[in-house]
């Protein structure tokens, strides 16, 4: 367990091919993993390498040859929940405290579940057939490091991707992801626009719910901007139906301040490097306004798609990716007409 496990090349997501190879993990981090009693990795000396939220897709090719046959690899997800901050409750591995008398679960016994830190065992065997081609070799040497350094060849290596055009937008709209609480007092999740909604509690809530009057609509074929503030305390996984989106930046906000007008506290800074190219499901962190760019084509179908009798328009939704959330009806209409 004190050596590092080989880095991971990514090559695309959820939305195909990124525009060139990433090595996340590169070069993979000299640390000694520690375990406790019962074999689980301590999370305070783990190291994120691949770091997905719910829905979230990446193509991955790990070199497991330089390895001795016989080697056996954990992969293990040492992300807290919910992210970034976690919760001890959420927590699931091997030998973990009897939550009972919090609200949680009692102690995982060995073999059993539930169990979400051990994802997977790799088990290097002889290799069979022929040899990695060389591109495989060029595809190792270009990969692009976590800290953004690109290879002087990489252009042509994976399939070049379309950039939308900041000039191109026609409307940048400011949107909001919040909480407030139901008739009984329960915490749902709603997204918005940055227009207030109600004061009646005192507070500032620009949520809207699935059926309330839709806001954004879209023309077919245009090209937006929409700048997302997460209002609340979490990281979460926001969804795009129609359209796929391209990260723009991410900038950190004054939350309390917030009133429909951001003020904001430091510099954008740009999406990650495996994060370039179409998404279909964006990371959005709590504190921060994310960017994203998308243009709303409908799809060339060899039939006419129907409109919606509510809208009058082709009916889609923008959402997050949790099942809580879809529960709580957070996602709203996406219009196109």
């Amino acid at each position: 367990m004190n050596q590092p496990g080989p880095r991971f090349i990514q090559i695309g997501n959820e939305a195909g091919f990124i525009p060139f190879p990433v090595a996340l993990n590169n070069p993979p981090p000299q640390f000694s993993v520690q375990n406790d009693a019962n074999g689980n990795p301590t999370a305070s000396t783990l190291k994120y390498t691949l770091l997905l939220a719910p829905a979230e897709r990446a193509d991955v090719i790990i070199d497991f040859s330089h390895l001795p046959v016989g080697s056996k690899l954990i992969l293990f997800d040492d992300a807290p929940a919910p992210f970034p901050q976690g919760d001890p409750l959420n927590d699931y591995f091997t030998g973990d405290p009897d939550m009972t008398v919090l609200g949680g679960a009692p102690s995982t016994p060995t073999g059993f579940g539930p169990n979400t830190r051990t994802l997977m065992q790799f088990q290097v065997v002889p290799r069979v057939g022929p040899a990695d081609p060389p591109s495989m070799n060029l595809l190792e040497a270009l990969a692009v490091s976590a800290n953004g350094q690109i290879g002087q060849l990489v252009n042509g290596l994976l399939p070049r991707l379309e950039q939308l055009e900041l000039r191109k937008a026609v409307r940048v709209r400011d949107l909001t992801r919040n909480e407030t609480f139901d008739d009984y007092g329960r915490l749902i999740q709603l997204l918005g626009t940055n227009q207030v909604q109600d004061t009646s509690n005192g507070q500032l809530e620009f949520g809207r719910a699935y059926d309330s009057e839709p806001t954004e609509v879209v023309h077919p074929g245009a090209t937006e901007v929409w700048r997302i503030f997460i209002l609340t305390g979490d990281t979460h996984p926001m969804h795009f139906h129609l359209a796929n989106v391209q990260v723009l930046s991410r900038q950190p906000f004054n939350v309390p301040a917030y009133d429909g007008v951001p003020q904001f506290t430091d510099k954008p800074r740009l999406p990650d490097p495996n994060e370039l190219g179409w998404k279909e499901t964006v990371r959005m962190n709590p504190g921060e306004c994310t960017t994203i760019i998308a243009r709303f084509d409908l799809p060339k179908v060899p039939y006419s798609v129907p409109t919606s009798p509510r809208t009058g328009g082709h009916e889609y939704v923008w959402r997050y990716h949790i099942l809580e959330h879809e529960e709580h009806d957070m996602m709203r209409p996406l219009i196109v007409k």
